[in-house]
């Protein structure tokens, strides 16, 4: 099998030679952008030969005009094409696929509707996790900030496929809005589930590959259970879901099993990860699963570790 054939038999839940690997992080500050993040991400797959290539993407989402009472929501209007917030990230993705010429699989990281809104509304020293103009305002006035979520989810529609005629065979969309403590059940479904659908099920007519990567920790999984994916992505050690709970929920090809902030997978010998590798496929299959870590794992993270890993995998 070549990897595209691989990664399809995957998301396809049949028989694969061996369990595909996917594992990624984000580059030093000065890797970035440009050829400089061309060379980066062609480095990181020369050193690790991964089966799944993401393309990460540091371009933030941009607005129009500065965000401060619920109102100014209503005022935003969509990113043109020609925007440096496009532009710049479909050059890499262009570069990397032209030097690769298809041998390996591509996704194109979109952060989502929610996380992409605070980008763009964020003042210096907020934090997703902490208090934001999204969150706050969204409590406040969901109507009003709706309308500015349905104009982000618009340039992510059209960022998206961007992506993929640049040469990108797939999207890696990273959600967020229903950790447990950000929003109630009802708000998450009414201002944002809608709006990453609409992304979602324009995306999936499009592409080859479609991840979901739900961010975050203390996550209500089963809310994702109907999101268009081929495969789902989560912080199985941060919110209480096995690989295991979330076969069961999605029903579909799981992405993950190695914890991506502490444990064996940053701090163990060689041997270990490998161990570890080889128990998590031997429990969960080797249909249906590709090996990968819970989030972005750490810059600082030894590339010997991922070659660990997915050597491991490719043992079986």
């Amino acid at each position: 099998m070549n990897k595209k054939e691989r990664i399809s038999a995957a998301f396809a839940g049949k028989e694969v030679d061996y369990v595909p690997s996917a594992f990624w992080f984000h580059f030093s500050d000065d890797l970035f952008y440009g050829d400089k993040a061309v060379e980066a991400h062609l480095d990181f797959y020369s050193k690790t030969d991964v089966d799944l290539l993401k393309v990460m993407n540091e371009h933030l989402y941009q607005f129009d005009i500065p965000i401060k009472t619920p109102s100014d929501w209503k005022k935003l209007k969509p990113l043109p094409i020609k925007n440096s917030f496009y532009q710049d990230q479909l050059y890499i993705i262009k570069k990397i696929s032209d030097c690769l010429g298809g041998e390996v699989p591509l996704l194109a990281t979109i952060h989502g509707v929610f996380a992409s809104a605070f980008h763009g509304s964020r003042l210096p020293g907020e934090t997703i996790a902490g208090k934001n103009y999204v969150t706050n305002h969204l409590k406040e006035d969901p109507e009003a900030v709706s309308q500015g979520l349905a104009t982000v989810a618009d340039s992510l529609t059209e960022l998206s496929l961007a992506c993929l005629e640049a040469g990108a065979d797939g999207i890696y969309y990273a959600a967020l809005g229903a950790e447990e403590c950000r929003f109630s059940e009802e708000t998450f479904l009414k201002y944002i589930k809608p709006y990453d659908l609409q992304i979602l099920k324009t995306v999936q007519e499009r592409c080859q590959f479609l991840v979901l990567h739900i961010c975050k920790e203390r996550i209500r999984l089963p809310l994702y259970a109907d999101y268009p994916a081929d495969a789902v992505n989560w912080a199985v050690h941060d919110c209480g879901y096995t690989l295991k709970d979330g076969r069961d929920i999605f029903k579909r090809t799981i992405l993950g099993g190695l914890d991506d902030r502490s444990g064996v997978m940053l701090y163990g010998s060689k041997k270990e990860i490998k161990q570890e590798a080889l128990n998590l496929i031997e429990t969960f299959g080797k249909k249906g699963f590709i090996l990968g870590s819970d989030c972005t794992l750490p810059t600082n993270i030894p590339i010997g570790n991922i070659c660990a890993a997915i050597g491991a995998a490719r043992s079986l």
